[in-house]
Formats: C-alpha cells, sequence, structure tokens
C-alpha cells in the first residue's frame, strides 16, 4: 500500500527547514563567523536539534544546503551571462555587481565555502567545487579571454584575475562585523552596497583595460 503524506505535515516540514537555515544565515552573520552550533542554529530557530538532522543529516549537510540555496540564482545565470550579446566590459561589469550584491547579501558565504571544500567528505566537497566554485572561475575565464580577444583587456592570467576579483568583492563583507563601528555600519547599508559596487567594477575595468595604442 502506498503511503499518502498529509499536506499539512509536508508544509511544516518545508517550513522548518527553512527557519533552520534562516537561523544558520542569521548567526553567521551576527557573529561574523561561520563557527555556529547545531544548537545555537535550533534554538535561534525555535526547533529541536534532531530536526537539523531529519532535514538535513548533519551540521555539514545544513551548510551545504545554505551555499546551495544562497548561490542557485546567482550561479544559474552565469551561463546567460557569458552568452549574452554585448562587450565583454559590460559583461564582466554585471559579472562583478553580481558577486558584490551576493557577498553584501551573504557575507558568510566565502568561508563558508572554503570551510567546506577544506574540511567535509569528499563528496561534499566534490559536490560545492563542482555546482559552484568551478562554474564561476569558467565564467569569468572565458568572459576575460573574450576582452583580450576583443582588445578591450589587456593580456592577463585568469587565475590570478579571479582572486584579485573575488578578493575585491567579498572581503570588505567578509570582515564588516569588525570594521563596522568604525565605518558606521554601512557595509550593511543598501546605498553603501551600490556605491562600493560601482567604485570596484571601476578599478578593476581600469586595472584591466588594455592600453591604447
Amino acid at each position: 500500500m502506498s503511503s499518502v503524506i498529509d499536506p499539512a505535515v509536508a508544509r511544516l516540514g518545508a517550513s522548518s527547514r527553512a527557519v533552520l537555515l534562516d537561523a544558520a544565515r542569521d548567526l553567521m552573520i551576527e557573529r561574523g563567523s561561520t563557527d555556529v552550533s547545531l544548537h545555537a542554529i535550533a534554538r535561534r530557530a525555535g526547533l529541536t536539534a534532531p530536526l537539523v538532522k531529519y532535514h538535513f543529516g548533519s551540521k555539514e549537510g545544513l551548510l551545504t544546503a545554505l551555499v546551495e540555496a544562497d548561490t542557485a540564482r546567482s550561479i544559474g545565470q552565469l551561463d546567460d551571462l557569458v552568452a549574452l550579446d554585448v562587450a565583454p566590459t559590460q559583461k564582466l561589469r554585471l559579472h562583478v555587481t553580481g558577486i558584490i550584491r551576493t557577498y553584501a547579501r551573504h557575507p558568510y558565504l566565502n568561508g563558508l565555502l572554503n570551510r567546506l571544500v577544506r574540511d567535509s567528505g569528499h563528496e561534499a566537497s566534490a559536490r560545492i567545487k563542482a555546482n559552484f566554485v568551478t562554474p564561476l572561475i569558467d565564467a569569468q575565464r572565458r568572459i576575460i579571454e573574450a576582452g583580450v580577444a576583443a582588445g578591450e583587456f589587456r593580456a592577463v592570467d585568469p587565475d590570478h584575475a579571479y582572486f584579485m576579483i573575488v578578493g575585491t568583492c567579498q572581503y570588505l563583507f567578509a570582515t564588516r562585523v569588525p570594521f563596522r563601528d568604525m565605518m558606521g555600519g554601512a557595509p550593511a547599508q543598501d546605498t553603501f552596497v551600490r556605491s562600493y559596487a560601482a567604485a570596484a567594477v571601476d578599478f578593476i575595468l581600469a586595472g584591466l583595460a588594455a592600453k591604447p595604442r
């Protein structure tokens, strides 16, 4: 006999899963650290620690699900961006702005990615690399190589460019807890995010621009 899942139970399960992810996000943003315990997450969510294991299997499973939820939209748009019929300079402008907005919303993301790739089991680490790290590196490489071929960018090592661009995009937001007092909480403000994104894009494009002949 096939079992029928009560729709109310299904909704409750989906809801508690989302609440746990939100609780993990809130704690990591508040603490400026990815080092949060299952019990702290469950307490913040108003749920029990066994529910974390029920939904995600483990803390690693919860953190992996969080990364995938936070990056799904932007990673899904990478191929569309690369295929867009605009100049490579404009593509890179859109790309960098998108990365900054993602890190502004999820300032813990880069640290969490590094932690999962470094400390997780092989399967979870490979999943993170395949679903996030590799697509991001490949898309940026294609944009930069197209820009060099079009004469818009000078010849650069795409790997060097990747680390410089990602560092520019994420460092401010990853360190905003210790720096927020000095900056009056600015990194959390939308107007600051927009102005920082514009300044960062101009800085990066100026460094990549081909010298006029």
